[in-house]
């Protein structure tokens, strides 16, 4: 992404955890390797000790042990699988030194009780085949679970022509349209891919299709790739991708308890009321049952640009017929969430770091690279408590139930514990499909961007030896040679900063970010992953082409590590609020952009604009204030104050309404878009005004964000305010 408006300070200031402290502030220039943003001279030696120690601790054969008791039987969310799994990560959670407990909720989840799916015209022939195990995998095995399925679909029984939709995303109806063809009470036919499934849904049900299909296309994430499984990463014609149609664009969690916690005695509304739960069945399927539809088909070719892999032309259709029968068992089912803390000395300011532990079968990769990740995390942090150390801040590692449904055990907890989480998080880290490859990548709030580039270069990658900052910056740049080869390294040099990209949605940060404004981030090492949500995810598959080694498993645990001692042990907390008014900024000039010459537009976008110009100056304010404490000496409770008033300044951005029509989403800045899937919208209430050229809606939402640039100016005054008077009040000596 390009920034735009004033260049980049960390604006990070520290002070000794003793009664007197002594701070140094740190440009947002490229440190020294001496410095670390938010920590004191004095006390630089000292974290840089304790994170080194950190670092050698977390063990890849640990991790590989980790991983293959994780992945040794199907762990779907609500089943007694689930709950063994919970109790296994409570135990060794507690056996590493943390106070850990299985929280439960209650959600309405539901499993097939029958699939079936048949061509009918023009021949008969029998479909839905399941996956079985492949030739030369080991450890997937023909153990039972239920049949592939896409997570709260109705039941239904339509038997109906079908019609190719392509993705089924939005352009892809507006080309039907041009070509004068409607899938109203047909059956749509899309593949996976270029966007969020729920987003497929909730567009054939609103042109009114009787029915969805999703495929995967090779095409996409098959042979076309490269070799499929089990001789390669990629996609086999048989692999089924399973995944939740939930409409969590409108909200996630519990779709029966919304904006409340999933409690056995919660207030319930009734499904038929619940407005994120999709109205037509959908069944997700394998290239090979979707080659035998497409080639049924006939009528018009498909549209440039619509043909997949498969061996043969793709047709429209609409003269091919197919029945689906689908039955679902609804019931409310438990989840579990497992929480475990490591208390720190100020108990009032917690660190969370989360992953969740259910997957579709065995998720190797999705998500239980994560969760051993995060166990050797919890292990070397509790290596260190052993040996004398003990946190500053707590530290709150989590494993949510039910992800994969719908965030469900993250938005219930968070939903439950919204105040106490407002008034102590000071961050939140997600690692969800840890580890598929060795390309490091990220998304985060704008505030924390510069800390994840900083702790990226103290961590090594391991199959180069070099910097993850330094790979990460590298193939960013240049990721491909002209054969499509990875560029070696030495050949290129590093061409600026490497991509941080925004917080959509699609995994746990979600509630946090959204939802309870906890400043958030992402983290994980991507690379050839072509098994996503089928039951090849399994661990032979990670033996073989994720992580052969573990090492990156090492790695991302040495992140997380890091991540957390810096925000944990810091003396000023290190964000960085002039690079996020920028980013603002930048948006801000976009809408205009768009807005064009429309006077009622420009007017309706004014204040947005004013008050944008208010934050990125509050934020320079703030950023001079805490230079200004560079040197002189203060006391732990005015170093609190400044704490939480920067902690404060992401809830600030915070609508207490919501966005119009989507209440559960308070963030003004960032949300995934309402047909975009997992995909950030900027400035969303203003952004998607101004698509569905909404003028009341765009006066509204521009009032409501304008407002809370305001509360965001306010509180960064506050900082100024508290870092002028503590430097006044300091005693001399400086």
């Amino acid at each position: 992404m390009t920034h735009a408006g004033p260049g980049r300070w960390l604006g990070a200031v520290a002070l000794l955890a003793a009664s007197l402290v002594s701070v140094l502030v740190i440009s947002s220039a490229a440190q020294d390797d001496g410095e670390i943003a938010g920590f004191s001279s004095s006390r630089i030696t000292a974290e840089r000790q304790l994170e080194q120690k950190f670092r050698a601790i977390p063990d890849p054969a640990r991790a590989e042990t980790d991983l293959r008791y994780i992945t040794s039987e199907p762990h779907l969310a609500g089943t007694e699988e689930s709950r063994r799994l919970a109790e296994w990560l409570r135990d060794q959670y507690r056996s590493y030194g943390f106070e850990t407990e299985i929280v439960s909720y209650s959600v309405w989840l539901g499993y097939p009780r029958e699939s079936k799916l048949e061509i009918t015209q023009p021949m008969q022939k029998t479909l839905g085949s399941q996956e079985q195990p492949l030739v030369g995998d080991t450890t997937a095995d023909s153990k039972k679970f239920p049949p592939a399925f896409n997570a709260y679909s109705p039941s239904g029984d339509v038997t109906a022509p079908v019609v190719d939709v392509n993705y089924g995303m939005q352009e892809d109806y507006r080309e039907l349209a041009r070509l004068g063809v409607s899938i109203e009470g047909k059956i749509a036919l899309a593949r996976y891919g270029r966007g969020y499934r729920g987003i497929k849904a909730k567009l054939a049900e609103e042109h009114k299709a009787a029915a969805l299909i999703i495929y995967s296309d090779p095409q996409d994430d098959g042979y076309t790739q490269g070799d499929t499984y089990p001789n390669g990463p990629w996609r086999p014609i048989t692999a089924i991708q399973r995944g939740s149609i939930l409409y969590t664009q409108i909200y996630p969690g519990d779709p029966l308890t919304p904006s409340a916690p999933a409690t056995p005695n919660a207030k319930r509304i009734a499904p038929a009321d619940a407005a994120n739960l999709p109205r037509i069945p959908a069944i997700p399927i394998n290239a090979q049952d979707a080659s035998a539809i497409l080639q049924a088909m006939g009528g018009k070719h498909v549209p440039r640009g619509w043909q997949g892999a498969l061996p043969f032309t793709y047709h429209i259709g609409g003269d091919a017929e197919v029945h689906l029968k689908l039955d679902m068992d609804y019931a409310q089912r438990p989840i579990y969430d497992v929480i475990a803390k490591l208390r720190g000395a100020e108990d009032d300011q917690w660190v969370i770091l989360g992953n969740h532990d259910d997957a579709w079968v065995y998720g190797a990769a999705d998500p239980g690279s994560g969760t051993a990740a995060m166990l050797e995390t919890a292990r070397s942090l509790g290596e260190l408590v052993k040996s004398g150390w003990r946190p500053r801040r707590t530290i709150v590692l989590a494993e949510w139930g039910g992800e994969e449904p719908g965030l469900l055990g993250s938005t219930e907890w968070v939903e439950a514990n919204r105040a106490e989480l407002q008034a102590k998080a000071v961050a939140y880290i997600n690692t969800d499909v840890g580890v598929t490859g060795g390309d490091f990548s990220a998304s985060a709030t704008p505030s924390l961007k510069q800390l994840l580039r900083d702790v990226t270069r103290d961590v090594n990658d391991p199959d180069t030896g070099y910097s993850v900052y330094r790979v990460w910056s590298e193939r960013s740049a240049s990721p491909k040679d002209q054969s499509g080869a990875p560029r070696p390294l030495s050949t290129i040099g590093i061409l600026g900063e490497p991509p941080i990209g925004e917080l959509g949605a699609g995994s746990d940060f979600c509630p946090f970010f959204d939802y309870a404004g906890i400043p958030s981030m992402d983290v994980g090492f991507q690379g050839d992953y072509g098994v996503y949500h089928s039951f090849y995810d399994d661990f032979y598959w990670m033996q073989h082409f994720g992580d052969p080694k573990f090492v990156y498993h090492v790695a991302l645990s040495r992140i997380l590590g890091t991540l957390a001692l810096r925000l944990s042990e810091s003396d000023i907390l290190p964000y960085d609020f002039p690079t996020y008014a920028s980013e603002i900024d930048r948006s801000t000039s976009d809408l205009i952009a768009r807005a064009g010459h429309d006077p009622n537009d420009i007017t309706s976008l004014t204040p947005v604009s004013d008050a944008s110009v208010q934050l990125n100056d509050s934020a320079m304010r703030a950023a001079e204030a805490l230079r200004s404490l560079s040197g002189v000496t203060l006391d732990p409770a005015r170093a609190d104050e400044i704490n939480r008033a920067l902690a404060s300044v992401e809830q600030a951005l915070l609508a207490p309404q919501g966005l119009i029509g989507r209440p559960w989403f308070k963030h003004t800045i960032y949300a995934p878009g309402s047909y975009a899937g997992y995909v950030a919208e900027e400035m969303p209430g203003v952004s998607e005004a101004l698509d569905r050229d909404d003028e009341i809606t765009l006066r509204r939402e521009s009032e409501s964000l304008a407002a809370a640039l305001r509360r965001a100016s306010a509180r960064l005054d506050t900082v100024a305010r508290l870092a002028q008077s503590a430097a006044t009040a300091a005693p001399e000596g400086r």
